[in-house]
């Protein structure tokens, strides 16, 4: 897994949104300053850094089935890290109000804005996915969403109103073409339609979007539990 940096932000793995773009995620945050002062988180280790979201255990030879849930500990300091955030606070009530709109359970719009950003508008990551719901620009422009002279794709996408709405119009849309199959819907979003067409309409044997379809799971039951 590459690392992502962000100044003074989060980003929880590259996760490059789109229908046809696979993307990896990770469960592990490091946070280390560097020689001007800056802070920056990364899902890679670093020497001098502090780990303040552990990875789950990676256990090698294993398919889909095999992963079993991610422990809800891990979900829960992911919760406790991102509803401390103020971006987290001061996006809510769009989040809320757009899953509302779209018809789609706010807990779990929650739980992909919070495994893939930790509620960090700012976030890029290294495959260039933006802000909260680490939307792709090219996914971003199948929305609509277009650049403006002196203002690009990527700039309007770290507006937390412009990425939600378009995260949460692709988490419809693949509702819509895997209906009653969450864990394919996630696996989607994470890795692409064309990956899970081409598994069979199954998880993709890939490592890192059986974790993320796990972590996003584990943080929707967490969520769930408190309703």
């Amino acid at each position: 897994m590459r690392a992502i940096r962000c100044l003074l932000s989060l980003s929880s793995a590259a996760l490059a949104l789109g229908l046809l773009l696979a993307a990896p995620a990770s469960a592990q945050v490091w946070k280390y300053v560097d020689d001007q002062g800056v802070t920056h988180f990364t899902n890679e280790p670093v020497a001098q850094g502090l780990l303040i979201i552990a990875a789950d255990p990676k256990p090698a030879n294993r398919g889909p089935a095999d992963l079993g849930p991610l422990p809800e500990d891990q979900a829960l300091r992911t919760l406790n890290f991102v509803e401390s955030q103020a971006s987290y606070k001061d996006t809510q009530a769009q989040l809320m109000a757009a899953a509302q709109t779209h018809g789609l359970d706010y807990a779990l719009v929650k739980a992909v804005t919070a495994t893939e950003s930790a509620f960090n508008p700012n976030a890029i990551s290294h495959k260039g996915a933006v802000g909260l719901m680490q939307i792709m620009p090219a996914t971003a422009a199948q929305y609509g969403v277009r650049s403006e002279p002196g203002v690009s794709v990527t700039q309007k996408l770290k507006v937390p109103d412009v990425n939600i709405q378009v995260g949460t119009r692709l988490l419809a849309d693949l509702f819509r073409l895997y209906p009653d199959r969450i864990d394919l819907v996630l696996a989607a979003y994470n890795a692409g339609q064309g990956a899970v067409s081409r598994a069979g309409h199954q998880i993709p044997n890939f490592r890192e979007t059986q974790h993320y379809v796990r972590k996003v799971l584990a943080v929707y039951k967490v969520l769930k539990s408190r309703s």
